[in-house]
């Protein structure tokens, strides 16, 4: 198995990585590996992501076009206060 060494990553990223891989309870190592599989997985621009965008506009027309059920405002629905502060009102 081929190995490989990163240089020059900013303190930043490399917090992130560092948190992510605690919060996924992985080496930083393994962390590192599976964010770079997974980034490999999505569509490349050249791709097939025209495919996937022409996917979503379908399903955002479709979804469109339903009827509204809840005439709630989103502030109601989510329950802020005429102040715009999450809680009850």
């Amino acid at each position: 198995m081929a190995s490989l060494t990163l240089r020059d990553v900013s303190d930043d990223l490399h917090r992130w990585l560092r948190e992510q891989a605690t919060m996924h309870r992985r080496s930083l190592n393994k962390e590192v590996i599976v964010q770079l599989e997974t980034l490999r997985r999505l569509p490349s621009k050249a791709g097939d992501g025209g495919k996937r965008l022409a996917e979503i506009r379908d399903i955002a027309r479709r979804t469109a076009k339903l009827p509204v059920r809840d005439t709630r405002t989103e502030d109601e629905i989510l329950g802020y206060t005429q102040e715009g502060i999450p809680g009850r009102r």
